[in-house]
């Protein structure tokens, strides 16, 4: 097996002319305070940034002397963490939520095909649970009850995105405390989603628990397409009365639905409606057991089993979930409260998605020779090596020239291109069995660190 000539795509370019770029995002509208970061101090606003986005999972102390000794070039001087921590509770968390959607937006906008399903984006929406600091502030500012003598509530946040299964890019993400519904959270990606991409060309596939007649009139109202797993109390009368496996079936629109309803202009649409009609799909598995999916997708656009198909991509997100927990490690926040926690969460997932793009390009541009011409192969980046690298370059592909952008991405590319697995495809009917998450990507799965 042979390596081609690595061979660049437009997705260094694309790196490159972002970081050109960042200067955009060093701006005082996301300042929370008129007068603060006017004074000339240890740290510039635009360095508190790049210290955000740079953290490696360490403990404070270490991550400010790593930054501020190392990275800024300070022999022998020092910064406290707690002047940080000061400083940053004046920094909106609005500025990474804006990057990462600005960086998706640039991307997906230059490149319109990239990853497409007949046309189609597919997204999986999911939730996740995440471990947040343990200490009242945090408890507080997350909804959580304080602990009592007879009962203990774990710090937890809840953690939504809705991520492409194709590219792995997270499109839109939101943590929030735990009382927040999932279908409200998909309704409110929905809504942002609907700012910036063309919805009548994008599916999102849900697991149980969103089988929920408002997420479907939502995403009708919006022109958009779900395809939803259903559980065995949804809708279940209706179901037990088909014919076929692969049905239409109507849902009258009454009063305790519309009182579901928060938005009022998709009130007024569902009242017009009167009746919710969506395809109602049964799938067989493997093992024998019989899914549901209910969708608003065409039968004449698409099969049973591409429905079985695309299902079977949402076990997408959990790997994304895997990565966030485990390589960029989000839950080792660096702070106690939300503005800080929001920060560190809404900065990893602009590194992921910087990350993602690596990997999918390298991934997608390297092909082998291949001696056996029976055999296929899946070509695999290390993304822990790609997230290696980026913590290590990401200050100097912000504050160098364009010149020295350009050959930082080049040997980010190189290096990574180095180290590609190949993975043989073996013949077999994936349509059978819905996959679970392939971690093959080793990782440390350290905690907080003294040391970095």
């Amino acid at each position: 097996m042979k390596l081609k000539v690595f061979e660049l795509y437009f997705f260094d370019r694309f790196l490159i002319n972002f970081f050109v770029t960042f200067e955009s995002f060093i701006s005082k509208k996301y300042v929370t305070e008129s007068n603060r970061f006017v004074r000339t101090r240890k740290m510039s606003f635009k360095e508190y940034i790049l210290y955000i986005l740079t953290q490696t999972g360490c403990t404070n102390f270490a991550e400010a002397h790593k930054f501020y000794t190392k990275t800024l070039n300070h022999e022998f001087e020092s910064i406290t963490r707690q002047a940080i921590g000061k400083q940053r509770m004046y920094i909106s968390s609005k500025l990474f939520i804006d990057m990462s959607e600005c960086f998706i937006d640039k991307l997906y906008g230059k490149y319109k095909g990239f990853s497409k399903f007949k046309g189609y984006i597919v997204c999986a929406c999911d939730g996740s649970i995440f471990d947040l600091p343990n200490t009242p502030t945090t408890k507080k500012a997350f909804d959580i009850p304080s602990d009592t003598v007879f009962e203990r509530f774990l710090s937890r946040g809840r953690v939504s995105c809705i991520l492409d299964v194709h590219s792995k890019h997270i499109l839109t993400s939101k943590i929030v405390s735990r009382s927040v519904g999932e279908v409200k959270l998909a309704i409110e990606h929905l809504n942002n989603l609907n700012k910036r991409f063309d919805l009548t060309k994008l599916i999102v596939i849900y697991d149980r628990g969103y089988g929920s007649t408002q997420l479907m009139l939502h995403t009708t109202y919006l022109d958009s397409k779900f395809i939803i797993r259903l559980n065995g109390h949804v809708f279940k009368k209706k179901i037990e009365q088909m014919s076929s496996d692969d049905e239409i079936i109507k849902i009258n629109i009454k009063n305790y639905i519309l009182k579901k309803i928060d938005d009022e202009k998709v009130k007024e649409f569902a009242v017009k409606m009167e009746r919710l009609e969506f395809r109602v799909v049964k799938v067989k598995l493997k093992n024998g057991d019989t899914e549901v999916l209910a969708t608003n997708l065409d039968e004449n656009e698409f099969s049973k089993n591409d429905l079985k198909e695309l299902y079977g991509k949402r076990w997408t997100i959990e790997t994304g979930y895997d990565k966030l927990k485990n390589f960029i490690e989000l839950e080792e926040f660096s702070g106690i409260r939300k503005e800080i926690i929001e920060q560190d969460f809404y900065a990893g997932i602009f590194i992921y998605n910087l990350a993602t793009t690596v990997k999918f390009n390298i991934e997608n541009q390297n092909t082998c020779e291949i001696k056996n011409k029976d055999k296929k192969y899946n070509i695999t980046a290390n993304f822990s090596s790609i997230i290696t690298l980026i913590y290590d370059y990401l200050y100097p592909l912000v504050i160098e020239s364009k010149s020295v952008k350009t050959k930082i991405i080049d040997f980010i590319l190189l290096l990574v291109s180095k180290e590609l697995s190949y993975n043989e495809i073996k013949e077999e009917d994936e349509l059978n069995s819905i996959k679970k998450p392939d971690y093959s990507t080793e990782h440390t799965g350290f905690k907080k660190r003294s040391k970095c």
